[in-house]
């Protein structure tokens, strides 16, 4: 099969039309569904490996790395991506590649904290070494995070100063794990508020969803598993980077538009919705397809505008709209949730909804 960019197959999918078109799609490109099992059997060819030896080498049970070839299964956590790059001691771009390529999940980010500790074992511990790279990952990761984690610092943070290269290029340019620990508390209230962009934008969609309720609130009336809540209250605490899939769910969850999910996927620092994953593509579909013109997604639009614009005239407008638009949306005229109609397509390809909207771990 002839390889196709992202952006080509990206824009192929948005522009299709009835859920056949999509199949066809789909069929032509599944090759790249497959694609973790022949990198996996890509590694084991090149060093004449067994299951067996590269699960003692980065950590994982024989079945594992099995059931990664015989059956496809693509880790569901970020964390297991980090444990076999450090595992292969790949250097920044090969882990970065894996994480993006095969996770779906944002390169590794300088302004987070875990991400940071990575970089720093990524670049002062080479491949000649004997240590074992994730245990060192996890040690300095639990030492940095009892020091600096205390509630509520993202208070103090209204704009971040630092650029995300020049924090990556003075990790990996740093002398010793001394000048790295003086850095991490220089830098310990940037560390707390890496994504607190991605927190307010999130919240500008709940206060909408909810009326001004919390996400506990949220989760209860949606019937999210507690995953969810606990996902915004790691980030809103502590930085931690955000489960992918549950982010895509929950903006489902939250009605938000193609462009909007894609705005938030860039606050969380991942790339926007990705065609080549086979989850992610229908709900590019189905997202391109819906009218965005209904009462939920202007009342969307309207908050987060009104949230962050400085115009006093443009913040009136909204709020008189929100007004107008919040009296309709409980009226027939509503067209179903985005969630609804994610599942119908999910349903139309012969595919569990369980995939995306249950135990996104």
């Amino acid at each position: 099969m002839a390889c196709i960019k992202t952006i080509d197959m990206y824009e192929q999918v948005i522009n299709c039309e009835e859920i056949d078109e999509l199949k066809e799609i789909i069929n032509k490109y599944s090759p790249y569904y497959s694609a973790w099992r022949d990198y996996i059997n890509d590694i084991l060819l090149r060093n004449s490996m067994s299951y067996e030896k590269l699960g003692n080498m980065c950590g994982f049970s024989k079945n594992t790395i099995k059931s990664w070839v015989k059956d496809n299964k693509v880790p569901k956590s970020r964390e297991v991506f980090i444990k076999l790059g450090l595992g292969l001691r790949c250097n920044l771009h090969e882990m970065n590649y894996i994480l993006q390529r095969y996770g779906k999940y944002p390169k590794l980010y300088s302004k987070s904290l875990e991400d940071a500790i990575c970089i720093y074992v990524i670049s002062h511990y080479p491949k000649d070494e004997k240590e074992n790279a994730y245990k060192i990952y996890l040690d300095m990761k639990q030492k940095f995070l009892e020091e600096i984690k205390v509630k509520n610092k993202r208070k103090f943070l209204t704009e971040s100063q630092n650029k995300t290269v020049d924090m990556e290029n003075k990790i990996i340019t740093m002398k010793d794990k001394e000048e790295f620990a003086s850095f991490i508390k220089s830098n310990e209230v940037e560390f707390m508020n890496s994504y607190y962009k991605l927190v307010d934008y999130i919240s500008a969609f709940v206060r909408t969803e909810n009326l001004g309720s919390s996400y506990h609130s949220l989760v209860v009336g949606k019937e999210m598993d507690k995953g969810y809540e606990k996902m915004i209250s790691n980030l809103k605490n502590w930085g931690e980077v955000p489960n992918r899939r549950r982010l895509i769910n929950l903006g489902i969850t939250l009605n938000m538009s193609l462009a909007e999910i894609n705005q938030m996927l860039s606050y969380a620092n991942m790339e926007k919705l990705c065609p080549k994953d086979k989850i992610e593509c229908i709900i590019l579909f189905v997202l391109a397809n819906i009218d965005v013109t209904s009462p939920y997604h202007e009342i969307n639009h309207a908050v987060l505008v009104a949230q962050y614009t400085e115009n006093i005239e443009i913040k009136q407008q909204c709020n008189n709209l929100l007004t107008e638009l919040i009296g309709l949306k409980n009226s027939d005229e509503i067209r179903e949730d985005v969630e609804f109609y994610v599942k119908n397509a999910l349903e139309s390809l012969d595919i569990d909804e369980e995939e995306i909207f249950t135990n996104n771990n």
